[in-house]
């Protein structure tokens, strides 16, 4: 039986992945799938889920990745769908996130705030409109 491959699953190499972890599991309700340590104790692997949406999770090791605080930034935006952007967003900048646009109503029918977590990345969280 052929496993369905259509579907891409973003990585995120961040400084410090035990506590992205956790803030993930915070901020958006995460649920931790797996997760593989390495001899010195950082994350090689782990993957969360969000909803039905899956995301990878490491930490930075110089010679096979950067993480976006090394690199001074990312130019990489994460749209993810929750059910209450207004209270995912309370707890990201509760919980360390920089706001970078307040949550507004998009023409398009999401209701959308953007942030950056406090490992470098960012997010688009949005619900959408009825």
């Amino acid at each position: 039986m052929r496993r369905d491959i259509s579907h891409a699953i973003p990585m995120l190499a961040v400084h410090d992945a035990i506590n992205a972890i956790e803030f993930y599991k915070n901020v958006f309700r995460a649920d931790e799938v797996t997760r593989i340590v390495a001899n010195d104790g950082k994350i090689e692997h782990s993957e969360v889920k969000v909803g039905n949406a899956r995301i990878m999770i490491a930490d930075g090791f110089p010679g096979y990745n950067h993480t976006a605080k090394s690199l001074g930034g990312t130019p990489v935006i994460i749209y993810l769908y929750v059910d209450n952007v207004d209270s995912v967003v309370e707890r990201a900048v509760s919980s360390g996130s920089t706001l970078l646009r307040s949550i507004h109503n998009l023409p398009h029918g999401d209701r959308v705030g953007k942030i950056e977590d406090p490992f470098g990345h960012v997010w688009m969280v949005a619900t959408p409109l009825k």
